[in-house]
């Protein structure tokens, strides 16, 4: 197994892959969202959940629940999530060599009833196969908004 894509990636292909990842969100499309991950390497901590994901299975659970093993995922979709914005904190950043990309920030989840859920989000991401896939995410709520 090996994260080497000999491909670089560029800012607007991350920022296309964002608007993708929130485009699948508020369709509600769990296929979508699986096809952005890279499953050979990926490391994936979702927002409400405890444990860290790394093949398609467990990724699929978090965002639509199923999974005995991960038996506390409810399915991230089901919220009905209207709007997602991401909000860069200065990125994303590219790697020297091009060959992957950061990126930390808040996103807000525009909920049914118009309310606005942030959380704080890391994703990594490579390309791969002239496709920008996700390498890492992870997501928690933001202190200030714990409660």
């Amino acid at each position: 197994m090996s994260n080497e894509t000999n491909e670089t990636i560029t800012t607007d292909e991350v920022l296309q892959a964002q608007d993708a990842w929130a485009k699948a969100v508020v369709a509600q499309d769990v296929n979508g969202l699986a096809a952005l991950y890279d499953y050979e390497v990926l490391l994936f901590k979702p927002t409400m959940a405890a444990k860290i994901r790394t093949d398609a299975s467990g990724t699929r659970s978090y965002f639509v629940g199923g999974d005995s093993r991960f038996p506390g995922d409810k399915g991230f979709l089901h919220h009905g999530f209207t709007n997602v914005r991401f909000e860069s904190t200065r990125g994303p950043v590219l790697n020297k060599d091009g060959s992957s990309a950061l990126d930390m920030g808040h996103y807000y989840f525009r909920a049914p009833d118009e309310s606005i859920v942030m959380a704080d989000y890391s994703f990594g991401y490579h390309k791969r196969d002239n496709k920008v896939l996700i390498t890492l995410h992870h997501s928690s709520f933001n202190v200030e908004n714990a409660g």
